[in-house]
């Protein structure tokens, strides 16, 4: 049985591209090593996980604060369901 998926194209209006910018511009790839492990590791503004063994850092011992958590999302007021 043959399943097919419809393609959906990325938005592409300027206020998605805009958004998507301005929020890829404050992160960084960050690098060390495992704290179990010893494994080199990749991670976002010093957040990690290690895919060998399993390991994370605790979300405050990222580089920057984690945004507020928004129950509906960053919709303007009227696109809220």
């Amino acid at each position: 049985m043959t399943v097919t998926r419809e393609h959906t194209p990325p938005a592409t209006d300027a206020r998605t591209a805009a958004s998507a910018a301005a929020f890829l511009e404050g992160q960084e790839i960050t690098t060390t090593g495992c704290g179990r492990c010893g494994t080199e590791i990749s991670g976002v503004n010093g957040r990690y996980a290690c895919g060998n063994c399993g390991w994370v850092n605790h979300w405050s011992e990222g580089h920057t604060q984690l945004p507020a958590y928004d129950p509906v999302g960053n919709l303007p007021s009227d696109e809220h369901p």
